[in-house]
């Protein structure tokens, strides 16, 4: 099957916004791009524009989309979005206190000059 690249690109920018998981985002993006490729099947010289116009902004195609999400799964999402961020959020402070204590113990302990002394005796 063909797909025409100005409507898999008005896909992606629905895709963009959409805020469901990956297996609910390519569900409705199927359909969405289904639907789109048998209405404009007749068009030869399909833009961005025309599709924004016809079909409207990216942002209220995906508002509709939402729309048919359970608020159940869209609450799931976010929750899980956000303990996502909170472990990368976690993990880099982690990070940073670790390479900090190490610059700290390496400063403390490094050994910033030492004295020779070098004593000669004759054997005598």
């Amino acid at each position: 099957m063909f797909r025409n690249p100005v409507i898999r690109a008005y896909c992606q920018q629905v895709c963009r916004i959409l805020e469901v998981s990956r297996e609910h985002k390519r569900c409705l993006l199927d359909g969405l791009e289904r639907e789109l490729e048998e209405r404009f099947a007749s068009e030869t010289k399909l833009t961005l524009e025309m599709l924004n116009m016809s079909a409207g902004p990216p942002e209220k195609v995906a508002a509709v989309l939402m729309e048919c999400i359970d608020e159940k799964e869209r609450m799931h999402y976010q929750s899980r979005r956000r303990l996502y961020h909170k472990i990368v959020i976690i993990g880099l402070i982690v990070l940073v206190a670790a390479i900090t204590v190490y610059f700290v113990y390496v400063a403390q302990y490094s050994v910033d000059h030492t004295d020779v002394r070098i004593i000669q005796s004759d054997p005598e």
